[in-house]
């Protein structure tokens, strides 16, 4: 049976005051993986780019449909990060360091005139 959502909460928030909430969902993450450990790369990697493809289909159908699937949309990047946190764990980097990297590769991409106003905000 299915915990109300305020006593899930509570539950983890416990977790996220001990571990903080990067840490503390990367340890989640681990609990709750359930594949064939000896293609792990391959199933992270699958799963990932099928959740990635129904975010995709969720935005699709809102221009289609002409409705509103935010709420869709949102629950369904919440599977991709379960995805990217387990393909982080896998490769032995924490989300906020992939964070960082991402910064610095975009950051030297900048042409002077952009890399210059960042530095003024």
């Amino acid at each position: 049976m299915v915990e109300k959502e305020e006593e899930v909460i509570n539950v983890l928030e416990e977790h996220w005051k001990k571990l903080g909430i990067e840490a503390s969902y990367m340890d989640f993450t681990r609990r709750t993986a359930k594949y064939p450990k000896d293609r792990e790369a391959e199933y992270l990697i699958i799963g990932l780019m099928n959740e990635a493809g129904e975010v995709g289909g969720a935005f699709k159908k809102e221009i289609r449909d002409d409705v509103n699937n935010t709420d869709l949309i949102i629950d369904e990047m919440g599977d991709v990060l379960w995805y990217l946190t387990r393909l982080c764990d896998f490769h032995d980097i924490r989300i906020s360091d992939l964070m960082r990297e991402n910064m610095v590769k975009l950051f030297n991409r900048m042409t002077p005139e952009q890399a210059e106003a960042y530095r003024l905000e």
